[in-house]
């Protein structure tokens, strides 16, 4: 029954058009990749270069991405995963301004743009929104809910392409299409999902974002399950106080909200001085999403030093501030990193690679208040199967610790997106 609705004549056109464009999207999400990986390293060639000038040079350029981003390209505003998860709450007019080609460019451009600066914010969430954005070529040629269902098979492609996680953007369908169960067509949804991941992964190759975490480093010890419980808790309360104090500065209606919508320049201009000092001050090691470090002490060859947590918090939640366009899914794992290194720093019992480990995974989980997801996403980033019971105390139990201080960061978020 399925596949005879799938091979309609009055479907067909629209299914063979969705699979060559979640082929486009896994070439965009390479491009984008690749575009943010020499950013960065040029971010490191300059900051190298210049030494302490980067306390003017980090400010100047997130200034020039403000200005162009208030006057030329508005829809590129965000990181892209709250948009994507508002998309079964979004009015037709809505969906239009924030899921369109020329969104793909404008955050391609100023994402790079923020990567050069030194601030800390990932590509992954626009990877998201990019996704969207080119499967709703197809989806909006159909009836509202029909189109909010291509917009989702786009998000989860782009989700699969930006970690290579195609499981973690099966299960991003089904979990956003128990909001709109009438649509049938699961498994286009997934076939979607899957061509853009081999795309990506046949340019990329078959990897792992956060590497591959030897087997040798972790050790499935009974005293594993009660780093788990303590990491658990300690990221849960991180989290809280990340979520608070990216609604103080952003969210609520506050005088300090209000000073900051009014003042952008100003604004962009503060906090990228502190994201520079902060930069300096830390090593170097809160620039950027936290990609490179994280993926080194996962596979053994550094150890994350007991501020590492305080310098990319603290970068992740200024750059944001600054009004740079670019989110922190990726830098949430970093951060994780660091409560586990934290904690390994007064209590080391076991290798630190198995405290980065339920540090990424606790600190997701209770940020974001989805447990399930993040645990699918630290195990296939890491490949890191063999401790998936360790793994998924630490996100019960930092889900449980956070959970009473209220609703995840990106449940506050998306009421922005809600008309």
């Amino acid at each position: 029954m399925l596949s005879k609705r799938l091979f309609r004549k009055q479907y067909l056109k629209y299914n063979i058009q969705s699979v060559v464009l979640a082929v486009l999207i896994g070439i965009v999400s390479v491009a984008f990749i690749k575009i943010v990986g020499y950013s960065f390293e040029l971010f490191q060639l300059i900051e190298h270069t210049i030494g302490l000038w980067v306390l003017l040079y980090t400010p100047a350029v997130m200034l020039v991405i403000i200005f162009l981003l208030k006057r030329y390209f508005p829809e590129a505003e965000g990181s892209g995963i709250p948009q994507s998860l508002a998309i079964s709450k979004m009015n037709y007019e809505t969906i239009g301004e924030h899921f369109r080609i020329r969104a793909i460019f404008s955050k391609i451009f100023l994402i790079s743009l923020g990567t050069l600066s030194g601030g800390t914010l990932g590509r992954e969430g626009a990877t998201v929104q990019i996704g969207a954005s080119i499967m709703d070529i197809v989806g909006k040629n159909f009836s509202e809910l029909r189109r909010r269902f291509f917009l989702i098979i786009g998000a989860a492609a782009g989700l699969s392409c930006a970690f290579n996680t195609p499981v973690g953007g099966i299960v991003y369908i089904f979990e956003e299409l128990i909001k709109t169960s009438k649509i049938k067509f699961k498994i286009l949804a997934i076939t979607c999902v899957a061509v853009s991941c081999i795309v990506s992964t046949s340019i990329l190759g078959n990897y792992s974002y956060f590497g591959r975490v030897s087997r040798d480093l972790l050790n499935y010890q009974p005293s594993i399950f009660g780093i788990a419980i303590i990491i658990g808790a300690i990221a849960g309360v991180f989290s809280v106080i990340f979520t608070r104090l990216i609604r103080v500065f952003m969210l609520d209606d506050s005088k300090l909200v209000k000073w900051r919508k009014n003042n952008p320049y100003k604004n962009a201009a503060i906090c990228g001085v502190a994201v520079a000092l902060i930069g300096v001050l830390s090593h170097g090691l809160s620039f950027g999403n936290g990609y490179y470090e994280s993926r080194l002490a996962l596979e053994g060859h550094m150890n994350l030093p007991f501020y590492y947590v305080f310098a990319k918090m603290g970068s992740a939640i200024l750059t944001t501030n600054a009004g740079i366009p670019g989110g922190y899914f990726a830098t949430a794992l970093s951060i994780g990193n660091g409560v586990g290194g934290l904690v390994h720093s007064v209590f080391a019992i076991a290798n630190p690679q198995e405290y980065y480990l339920l540090g990424m995974v606790a600190f997701l989980a209770a940020l974001t208040r989805a447990p399930a997801t993040a645990i699918v996403m630290v195990l296939q980033v890491t490949s890191s199967q063999v401790f998936t019971l360790p793994i998924i105390l630490a996100a019960v139990v930092a889900n449980l610790v956070a959970k009473p201080f209220g609703k995840g960061i990106y449940d506050y978020q998306i009421s922005k997106y809600i008309k």
